[in-house]
């Protein structure tokens, strides 16, 4: 995964992608570059398109959070899938340094718990991000990316649920703004009859 520049090309593409259409990645990677990998990532999360990946070698480091991308998956019997915490060279000033840091905790830390949480365990997270590797065949892969999809279902299927709820609510809270009833009061007679 290299300079974004590179990528142009194929990211212009994703974003005009609509429902209906498929976006198929086939991955045999060592990973890269952390910048140009969430750049993908972002794309392939928003397009309407129904993004497959493929898996068909190695998917290591930054590629993995490419395969975590998608709706649907593809592993060859022969796949291996890398997961690390992220790498960096930090040069510069004392104080830049330290920024960079404080930065890399406060935000990067965050995405990738954010990008692996259903694919990884909580335990496994921790220990990721405290410096191990963990390597995955195409068997544990699949039973993974099988989890990863069913919590995304989950989560989606309560999400609807209280769509659903509150939709004949909302309905008739706009209905009463888009056709207000009209009240006409009727003025009392002074007086009696005479």
């Amino acid at each position: 995964v290299g300079f974004i520049e590179d990528y142009i090309d194929f990211l212009r593409p994703i974003e005009a992608c609509r429902a209906g259409d498929e976006i198929v990645i086939h991955i045999n990677n060592y990973g890269g570059f952390l910048d140009t990998a969430l750049n993908i990532f972002d794309a392939l999360i928003k397009t309407d398109a129904n993004v497959k990946v493929s898996i068909e070698g190695m998917c290591a480091s930054a590629a993995s959070m490419i395969m975590l991308a998608a709706n649907e998956w593809e592993v060859s019997p022969h796949a291996t899938v890398m997961v690390h915490a992220w790498s960096d060279c930090i040069v510069g000033k004392w104080q830049e340094i330290k920024a960079k840091y404080h930065y890399s905790e406060m935000k990067i830390q965050p995405q990738f718990e954010e990008i692996y949480k259903d694919f990884l365990t909580d335990e496994e997270i921790k220990a990721c991000l405290e410096g191990k590797d963990f390597w995955f065949d195409a068997e544990e892969t699949i039973k993974r990316l099988e989890r990863y999809t069913k919590e995304d279902l989950e989560k989606q299927e309560k999400v609807q649920e209280v769509t659903s709820k509150y939709e004949k609510i909302i309905n008739a809270e706009i209905q009463k703004i888009i056709n207000p009833e009209k009240k006409v009061q009727k003025k009392e007679k002074k007086g009696g009859k005479k």
